[in-house]
């Protein structure tokens, strides 16, 4: 049999860029103990900051962001604007976007850390969250987690996107405070889908607010397409959470009809989508490469490779599958131009 590690080797390749800038901020924050105290502590704090969103940097923050520039890209002119340059959309709008989606993320993910089954949870699947490594006390939490629902709330009255930000709110409360994340599956996958497309909703519309554009009637139908996307393949985040969801009693997929099942779910999932999708934007079959060819490598990996290591890669690919679907409608452009 193949080595998992040789197989695997180009899914790290592909991933592996992010998480070394990343590294080389906190290396930056570390050295910054060699500069004074002051600005020691403020990198200090920045870090715990940086630790709450860690984990949604791949799933919320690139992929919504991405999903906002695309969108600006596959349609960048109103009737009543002239066209920006790609350069131009760049801090005149995707800046804005990333904020709002980092701003908003940051409060729900401290929501979703500061319970005692949380910190549990966290000890077993993510000993690295600020509260579990002890970098901040969960009455810390709390206090800051109001503050920063308000900074959210002021940022989102500026840059737009408010109504986009009370939901993720009334969505953050739905989901940890009512426990549908823990009781219901069907709840469980259906509010993922709403905040993953809450989150997308909110990124595109501020940065079309910025690049005072709209969006067509194609686009807002292509994101409740997308959401189905995400609420029939969203378990593929659980498959390597099975040790902290257990010890949770959290209702999830793989826990309650299967590991192997729960595999076989996804794999048709994302390979019907990966036909559908295209479908959608009347793509030829250059438009199709693409999609199909990261759907063989999710299934491949799916089947093959079932250690938590090689899961959280395979979800790692999951969210580059994703992305490439946000693309397709700037794949249609290109095709077509």
């Amino acid at each position: 049999m193949i080595r998992e590690e040789s197989k695997g080797m180009d899914a790290h390749k592909f991933t592996s860029l992010w998480e070394n800038i990343v590294s080389s901020f906190v290396s930056l924050a570390k050295a910054t103990t060699l500069l004074g105290p002051g600005l020691s502590w403020l990198f200090y704090h920045a870090h715990t900051l940086w630790l709450f969103n860690y984990s949604d940097l791949k799933t919320i923050v690139i992929p919504k962001t991405s999903f906002a520039l695309i969108a600006l890209l596959s349609n960048p002119r109103s009737p009543t604007s002239a066209p920006h340059s790609t350069l131009a959309l760049l801090p005149r709008c995707i800046c804005p976007s990333l904020m709002w989606t980092w701003l908003n993320l940051l409060p729900l993910s401290m929501c979703n850390q500061f319970r005692e089954g949380d910190v549990d949870e966290d000890r077993q699947n993510k000993p690295w969250r600020p509260i579990p490594a002890g970098r901040i006390t969960v009455t810390q939490t709390k206090y800051l987690m109001m503050a920063s629902y308000m900074t959210a709330i002021l940022a989102s009255i500026y840059l737009g996107g408010l109504l986009e930000c009370c939901a993720l709110v009334f969505e953050g409360w739905v989901y940890n405070e009512v426990g549908a994340a823990n009781d219901n599956l069907l709840a469980r996958n259906l509010l993922n889908a709403l905040g993953y497309m809450t989150f997308a909703a909110g990124a595109v519309k501020v940065a079309c607010i910025q690049a005072e554009t709209r969006l067509s009637s194609d686009f807002h139908l292509w994101m409740v397409l997308l959401a189905a996307v995400v609420a029939t393949t969203i378990q593929f985040q659980d498959l390597y959470d099975q040790a902290g969801d257990r010890l949770r009693g959290r209702q999830t997929m793989p826990l309650l009809v299967g590991d192997t099942r729960t595999r076989v779910t996804i794999g048709l999932a994302v390979m019907v989508w990966s036909l559908v999708c295209p479908t959608f934007w009347r793509l030829d079959a250059r438009g199709f490469v693409l999609q199909v060819s990261l759907a063989v490598i999710i299934v491949g990996r799916l089947y093959c490779y079932r250690t938590v290591k090689a899961d959280k890669v395979s979800f790692k690919v999951w969210n580059v599958w994703i992305v490439a679907l946000y693309a397709l409608p700037f794949i249609k452009k290109i095709i077509e131009h």
